[in-house]
């Protein structure tokens, strides 16, 4: 495995990790307007591997740390849209707060595996740096 390959997987461990991060900031502001009246609920599309491979393989790349990234290649491809599949209510609002709480959880939990899959290839790029410990 080459090292543009290996960095090529931590890239997409952390647009993951930065998408679960911006869509727990969309659920939360979808409860912190759970009884603002008119207020619809608001979601992230899927994150998509195959288009995070797509911008990490497009043909601009950056050699420096100091060079400034395209729009195309910064973070994630995440998009924010509102919900289709929500009810309203009288008043308007489309919050669902079973359903918000039910995806904080499912976020949480996929936050938290990504986190524990980086931190092994974290550990596994260590030990072939540094060879055995024993």
């Amino acid at each position: 495995m080459s090292s543009s390959s290996i960095a090529g997987i931590f890239d997409l461990l952390t647009q993951k990790m930065s998408y679960l991060n911006h869509k727990q900031g969309v659920i939360a502001e979808n409860v912190a307007n759970v009884d603002t009246p008119g207020y619809k609920q608001l979601e992230l599309k899927p994150f998509s591997f195959d288009n995070a491979l797509k911008q990490a393989s497009s043909s601009m790349v950056t050699t420096d740390v100091r060079h400034i990234l395209p729009a195309s290649m910064a973070g994630t491809n995440a998009q924010t849209a509102q919900s289709k599949d929500t009810d309203v209510q009288l008043s308007g609002n489309s919050v669902d707060l079973e359903q918000q709480m039910a995806e904080v959880s499912k976020t949480s939990m996929d936050y938290q595996m990504i986190t524990a899959i980086y931190k092994k290839m974290n550990g596994l790029f260590k030990i072939a740096i540094k060879g055995s410990s024993s």
